[in-house]
């Protein structure tokens, strides 16, 4: 076997190996977010849960963030209650979005958007994944519509203020 193909074969092996054992966070969640960027200057959407300690957590809704196409942004903040932190981190601990750390894909394509989900953890934990392209594993677009869907009611309200 060629030295070069035993390598690859290693690291390929390494890196399922570090997919598998992915952990859920330990700690408590304080901050998520997804966001949706458009090529071309289509601007940007977020919704962000900021629930920092010893603060009231907050619905952060930007969207149209940079559009070129003179589409006004909308920004709104909205305080939530405790319960909807709870109800958001159980969400991402049952369908096991943590699993999703580290995946990114950046195919090389013309137009469209790229997505990214986001958390982060009082205990320092981080959970990162972005995509751009049309060859997206399952898992991460029904996590990023499943985040979406959650945040669905405040980024209506944002809209119609």
């Amino acid at each position: 076997m060629r030295p070069l193909f035993k390598i690859l074969i290693v690291i390929a092996l390494g890196s399922i190996g570090i997919s598998c054992s992915a952990q859920a966070p330990k700690g408590n969640l304080i901050y998520c977010s997804y966001s949706r960027t458009g090529a071309a200057g289509l601007g940007k959407d977020y919704c962000e849960l900021i629930a920092d300690p010893g603060q009231t957590p907050k619905v952060v809704v930007a969207l149209d963030v940079g559009n070129r196409f003179e589409k006004p942004e909308t920004h709104a903040e909205f305080p939530v209650g405790k319960e909807v932190v709870d109800s958001l981190s159980k969400m991402l601990s049952d369908a096991k979005v943590y699993k999703l750390n580290g995946y990114s894909v950046d195919e090389h394509i013309t137009g469209g958007h790229s997505y990214r989900i986001y958390q982060e953890y009082d205990s320092g934990e981080k959970i990162n994944a972005r995509w751009y392209g049309h060859k997206i594993k399952s898992e991460a677009i029904s996590a990023y519509n499943m985040i979406e869907a959650f945040f669905r009611p405040w980024r209506t309200k944002a809209i119609n203020q």
